[in-house]
């Protein structure tokens, strides 16, 4: 049965979990966080202003090996006739023994490297072409992390597979994810990842890099759906150098997404340059983002300028 199933998967860990130290902590009151996008976008020949995000939360420790965290997102639908709602994002007990951390609720799902970074922290104000498409997204379910001192990091879990604030398991099927991430040399951080539902596989091969003023990071990613035997995939390459540091970051990303495969003049390519100007860390600063895309078939007007401003707290 799938409760069978549930228990005798095996779940190992993302990068970026918190640092063991930070794992030991005793019952602690509930710390308020969130943060605050802001932005300017103007795509072809329409602009607009509007918030990219606003999100609100709490979190804490329950015992030195429990800790929680509740979040949710002001969204306000896009268009000015659709009315602000408010949506659960982070839902969450992590329960923390030695290298070990079993999440239970709604989390981000293990499998690729720039979705389980926060937006706050990422170089560019938009995720590449193809983590926003194939990447899961929040889901309801079970994934267990292991984080030792050493080299290897592994993670991976189960869930309902009907993406954020769902609670049911429509379809019946169980979404499996799995991913091992190897770090050879101070730095640098390779990885490899899997998710899984009867009918789809998703894979992802990632690649990140920081070293002094240097940060880059790729991905490769494709899916393959059975019943209608069609083929998704796309990468990204992007590399950014700290002018000055703490001060000024300039980024640069290339990246390619193609729906099908098997179909010719689908395919587009995007070439982005930005910059981030630091007031005060990620809590306080300013992102820049123009990316020209072009399209393998017919030119589409889409070329995008945004500018970011960023409030966390």
């Amino acid at each position: 049965m799938r409760s069978t199933r549930l228990r005798c998967v095996l779940s190992v860990a993302a990068a970026g979990a918190l640092p063991l130290a930070a794992r030991a902590q005793g019952p602690t009151a509930p710390k308020v966080t969130g943060y605050v996008q802001t932005r300017f976008e103007a795509i072809a020949d329409s602009a607009l202003f509007k918030v990219r995000r606003a999100r609100l939360g709490v979190q804490g420790s329950l015992t030195p090996w429990a800790t929680y965290k509740l979040q949710a997102e002001l969204r306000s639908g896009g268009t000015g006739a659709t009315a602000a709602t408010v949506a659960a994002t982070d839902l969450y007990v992590a329960l923390t023994h030695g290298p070990w951390i079993a999440t239970i609720g709604q989390s981000k799902t293990p499998l690729s490297v720039e979705f389980i970074r926060s937006s706050t922290v990422l170089e560019l104000p938009e995720r590449s072409m193809v983590v926003d498409s194939l990447a899961p997204n929040r889901d309801v379910g079970v994934k267990i992390e292991w984080n030792s001192t050493g080299p290897l990091t592994l993670n991976g879990g189960v869930f309902n597979g009907d993406g954020i604030n769902r609670a049911a398991n429509r379809d019946k099927d169980f979404l499996y994810l799995a991913r091992a991430v190897v770090r050879p040399i101070a730095g640098l951080h390779l990885g490899a990842a899997a998710a899984g539902k009867p009918d789809t596989v998703t894979w992802d091969i990632e690649g990140t890099l920081e070293r002094g003023r240097v940060a880059a990071r790729a991905e490769y990613l494709w899916r393959h759906r059975s019943a209608a035997d069609v083929t998704t995939r796309g990468w990204y390459a992007l590399a950014a150098y700290q002018l000055q540091p703490k001060r000024l970051q300039l980024v640069g990303r290339v990246q390619q997404f193609d729906p099908d495969d098997a179909l010719g003049g689908d395919r587009i390519t995007g070439y982005t340059g930005g910059a981030q100007y630091f007031f005060a860390g990620d809590d306080l600063k300013l992102q820049l983002e123009y990316t020209v895309f072009a399209e393998q078939g017919p030119a589409v007007g889409n070329n995008r300028l945004i500018a970011q401003m960023q409030v966390r707290w």
